[in-house]
């Protein structure tokens, strides 16, 4: 396997496992704060990787485009967050998994860009696979309907899709790792001036070893490496064999998760990621 290959499975393993460090951490802080907390510790690693590689900040007068970036980029992660607090690590990763279909059809909707037959046939999979993920099976049960950790990871999906679809010609113009950090550098600015206000510093010294390892695994290795990596990766393989990567994602959480967190891995659990997962696949056949 090759370096290219090897950075893109370390990018998906870490971003897969992000979803559990996040839920050690919301024991110990607020989903604004956890966000807050995960931009201190990135920014300046993507700030010095700018200065080290002699980037230039330079965005061609689209300016205002990353600020609606950086604005869909703040809920984004604020609305990821807080359903993580009410669902589990598991059932995240594979409803994240939809994230390429969403964007289709975001895409189709917004760019006028064509969706294909296998397109809509993979959003009709993995839409039976979500429902059988939140429903666990009891479909004439309707108290899942009011599972709102799932629905508000699966909002997430389609705010991350609107930010791909929003910064699709800037990244093409712009070194992708200067849109990271041009992107997340309000939202930092914005959670950080309401911590300042509404925060408890002094439990950030006394968090447990789990919350500080799980802090920094988010900010440096998901949030700059993973990012940096996955474009090298891209960079080499292209980005049709790059999105491959992908599908282990979701395994990489439940395979942490469960034995972690003693996450429930059920019959319904496991048929419901794999019908997402057969739907994406079905989606991106040629």
């Amino acid at each position: 396997m090759g370096i290219a290959r090897i950075l893109l499975l370390f990018t998906v393993i870490v971003w897969g496992w992000t979803f559990v460090a996040t839920k050690i951490c919301l024991a110990y802080m607020s989903p604004l704060e956890l966000l807050g907390m995960r931009l201190i510790i990135a920014e300046p690693i993507l700030l010095l990787l700018i200065l080290t590689k002699k980037i230039r900040l330079q965005f061609n007068g689209k300016a205002k485009w990353l600020l609606l970036a950086s604005g869909i980029m703040l809920v984004h992660f604020l609305i990821q967050i807080t359903g993580i607090k009410y669902t589990s690590a598991t059932n995240t990763g594979w409803i994240i998994s939809m994230t390429p279909l969403i964007t289709a059809v975001l895409a189709f909707l917004i760019l006028k860009e064509q969706i294909s037959r296998n397109a809509l046939l993979g959003i009709v999979l993995a839409t039976a696979g979500i429902l059988f993920l939140v429903s666990k099976g009891k479909f004439g049960d309707m108290r899942w309907l009011s599972s709102i950790g799932d629905w508000l990871v699966l909002a997430s999906a389609h705010t991350w899709a609107l930010y791909t679809i929003t910064t699709r010609d800037i990244s093409r113009s712009a070194n992708p790792i200067v849109v990271a950090f041009a992107v997340l550098l309000p939202v930092l600015i914005v959670v950080f001036g309401i911590m300042i206000f509404t925060s408890n510093w002094a439990k950030f010294l006394s968090l447990p070893i789990d919350a500080v390892i799980s802090l920094l695994f988010m900010g440096i290795c998901a949030t700059a490496l993973a990012y940096w990596f996955w474009q090298l990766g891209i960079s080499k393989v292209g980005a049709t064999e790059a999105g491959i990567f992908l599908y282990i994602e979701p395994i990489a959480t439940t395979a942490l998760a469960v034995p972690y967190l003693h996450e429930s891995f059920g019959v319904f659990t496991a048929l419901g990621g794999l019908l997402v997962l057969l739907g994406v696949w079905v989606a991106q056949r040629r």
